[in-house]
């Protein structure tokens, strides 16, 4: 399986060309984050080194395992057995840090998602990649040879599971706040609904203000087939209400932060049971195994004020476990300078698709061959 390597390695970069961590000093743990040479990987694309685990513990179709090496929207076989099996080959191409992409529960989709950012458990490990036990070995395996972990982090969506009565197809439209208010059923004249919710701005992301929310079908609505209505984990993550359910994005306006990412699930960051949520499935990560870092996924698409309080609370989190350089660094995929400079927020930096762009300016005949022949496609 040596596709994967390649197309990792030309992902690798050095964390260095990054703004630096405000407030980190040198530390007896040794490097600090700006001077990380870090090497980005798809578990699922890089080494098999355990084939009892191909299927997930699955049996059937591909439609039903997952699995089907021959077909680039099915798992491979690649896993965290055999990314402990090839430490020596990434560290021997000068890095110091890894960087997985999302490692977290089986999405259950058509096209399986070997990739991992549609999530239905955010508590575990993907049976197709390992179990707990293996992501243990790996991270102290790693940190073994002075190696960091980073894991990939989605707060903005998970799987595609809640659908719109009345839109037979997955590609809803955005049905904004103001033509459908979330005080009134179906649209500016339906029935009156959430008597007494004043919104989602700012000042009113309260318990108290979101508690009057209680019915999800301001936009659309919404119902989960009688087969994945318990599918996600944590279980107050089936609840539709805490999602925006407003419909596809157009990257464009408030849609960007509310509307639902090619039909995934967009979560409510905004109500404080999804902040709190949030704070506790990925601090126990933190707790139970001491990864390193954090790199978040669709970072521009959640609201502010959510990364204002869920950043402190993780670096927070990895200081109780003695982790002092934790690092967390989020994707921004907007190559407007002017909307960049805007992203940061309080994460330590940011990936930006400026990144892309350079490369494909720059390298743009090695970028086309890299997608036809299938690299850079998820």
């Amino acid at each position: 399986m040596w596709r994967g390597p390649f197309a990792a390695a030309v992902m690798a970069f050095g964390l260095g060309a990054m703004n630096e961590a405000a407030g980190q000093t040198p530390s007896d743990a040794g490097r600090l984050p700006q001077d990380e040479v870090t090497y980005f990987l798809l578990p699922d694309r890089f080494e098999n080194g355990n084939p009892r685990n191909d299927r997930g513990g699955l049996r059937g179709d591909r439609l039903r395992t997952g699995y089907d090496p021959t077909h680039k929207g099915y798992f491979h076989g690649g896993d965290l057995a055999g990314l402990v099996r090839r430490l020596d080959y990434i560290q021997g191409l000068g890095a110091t840090a890894i960087w997985l992409s999302p490692v977290y529960g089986p999405p259950g989709q058509d096209s399986a998602g070997y990739h991992g950012y549609w999530i239905t458990d955010f508590t575990n490990i993907d049976p197709h990649l390992g179990t707990r036990a293996d992501f243990r070995r790996f991270v102290d395996a790693a940190h073994a040879r002075g190696m960091r972990v980073y894991m990939d982090i989605i707060t903005n969506h998970t799987a595609d599971v809640i659908q719109y009565r009345g839109c037979p197809i997955q590609a809803c439209p955005y049905r904004s706040r103001a033509d459908y208010p979330y005080t009134r059923r179906g649209g500016i004249d339906g029935p009156a609904i959430n008597e007494g919710f004043n919104g989602d701005g700012a000042q009113y992301q309260t318990e108290e203000n979101f508690a009057r929310l209680a019915n999800p079908n301001f936009a659309y609505e919404t119902y989960v087939p009688a087969a994945e209505r318990t599918v996600k984990t944590p279980a107050w993550l089936n609840d539709p209400i805490y999602y925006h359910n407003r419909g596809n994005t157009t990257f464009r306006g408030e849609s960007s932060q509310m509307g639902d990412f090619s039909g995934l699930d967009d979560l409510y960051t905004e109500h404080p049971r999804v902040l709190q949520g949030m704070i506790d499935i990925y601090g126990a990560w933190i707790d139970e195994f001491g990864i390193d870092g954090f790199r978040i996924d669709t970072a521009r698409h959640v609201n502010p004020e959510f990364w204002q309080a869920f950043v402190p609370a993780m670096l927070a989190r990895a200081r109780a476990r003695g982790i002092e350089n934790f690092y967390i660094f989020g994707e921004v995929y907007d190559p407007d300078p002017g909307r960049l400079a805007r992203q940061p927020y309080l994460l330590t930096s940011i990936v930006v698709s400026a990144v892309l762009t350079v490369v494909v300016g720059v390298f743009p005949a090695l970028w086309m061959q890299l997608a036809r022949m299938g690299f850079l496609s998820l």
